[in-house]
């Protein structure tokens, strides 16, 4: 019985530390599969008060099999795409939308304050930078995009 203990111990040990040995931190690639040649982004505001957005596009080439993009981290937020490939070149759009809606607290003597939103990503970027999820091959990989241009705001009726 005590032989059967030492091994299940032994075992457990074995596994943790294997396990361990596996794990790997969030790298950003410096050299990617396609290539960035344009990079913007743009704030939208739509006819009823306070809907607003913020829309980025960027487009590029790539010279590889089974690339997949996933998700762009830009100024504090998660944008999911779904990237359009056509031919060896590939757009990614991200939408984000702020409706007119607002978190209230309301304090012991019954006034309401506003309560601002926070966003917290995984990622330190400054305002002009972007962080692109890839895949290849179903593994994720990490690239910032520097240079991000901002465009005119665009006003919808």
């Amino acid at each position: 019985m005590k032989l059967l203990q030492k091994f299940g111990t032994i075992s457990m040990i074995f596994l943790l530390i294997f396990s361990l040995t596996q794990c790997k931190t969030q790298a950003i690639e410096n050299e990617v599969p396609f290539t960035i040649k344009e990079k913007n982004y743009f704030y939208w505001a739509a006819g009823k008060k306070g809907t607003n957005g913020v829309n980025i596009n960027i487009v590029g080439e790539f010279n590889t099999t089974n690339l997949g993009f996933t998700t762009i981290y830009f100024q504090n937020r998660e944008y999911k795409v779904i990237p359009q490939f056509n031919g060896g070149k590939f757009t990614l759009t991200g939408s984000y939308s702020i409706l007119n809606t607002k978190n209230i607290l309301m304090d012991e003597e019954g006034k309401s304050n506003d309560v601002a939103e926070v966003n917290k990503i995984p990622f330190e970027l400054k305002n002009d930078e972007a962080l692109i999820i890839y895949t290849i091959n179903g593994r994720n990989h990490y690239y910032k995009v520097t240079g991000v241009k901002k465009m005119a705001t665009i006003y919808y009726p």
